[in-house]
């Protein structure tokens, strides 16, 4: 009889065990959320942010032919991009896009202008989502960029003054920003 006893007490946890269990559990837990969130603002498909919502585009690893994007706030400090429609075809005429390596679908992205602040714009077909770029109004443009102020902002009825770029998009819902250039392109 006494042998059965001897081996439920050799199987049970003393308390001090139990505390380092825990500990451990709660240190795996707290260590998979936080990398949970990281991931979680990488947007690596399309799917992985949802329309309406902005993002902030890098290069990614030294080389300015490839980008990441991640989600962010639309009024972040840096240059922010709207997602605004996943096609699998063209974005609309001022829309920029993001591809992705596991889909043909493309994120149709609109710059996230503010009113009366200076954007340098790629100008050239080679240009990048990175190349576009708040600045100072009187910054020097570059050999394939321009310099633009935007005049002014509105839904999808603004009409822009004789003179000004007007950049219309539809979605995710209708916008224009009337633009001014600075560098004479």
């Amino acid at each position: 009889m006494t042998a059965p006893a001897k081996v439920r007490t050799s199987g049970r946890v003393r308390p001090a065990g139990i505390i380092a269990i825990v500990a451990c559990a709660a240190l795996v837990v707290l260590g998979g959320c936080s990398s949970v969130e990281r991931v979680t603002n990488n947007v690596s498909k399309p799917s992985d942010v949802a329309i309406g919502q902005c993002v902030q585009v890098r290069t990614a690893g030294g080389d300015d032919a490839t980008v990441e994007a991640t989600k962010s706030d639309c009024d972040a400090d840096a240059m922010t991009f709207i997602a605004s429609q996943i096609v699998s075809g063209e974005c609309g005429e001022f829309e920029n896009y993001l591809t992705f390596p596991e889909t043909s679908d493309r994120l149709c992205l609109m710059p996230n202008f503010a009113q009366s602040e200076c954007y340098s714009i790629p100008q050239s077909a080679g240009g990048s989502l990175v190349d576009f770029k708040e600045v100072d109004c009187d910054a020097d443009a570059g050999p394939d960029s321009a310099i633009y102020r935007v005049e002014t902002t509105g839904d999808g009825s603004l009409e822009c003054a004789e003179g000004q770029v007007k950049a219309t998009y539809e979605k995710p819902e209708p916008r224009v920003y009337c633009l001014a250039s600075l560098s004479g392109a």
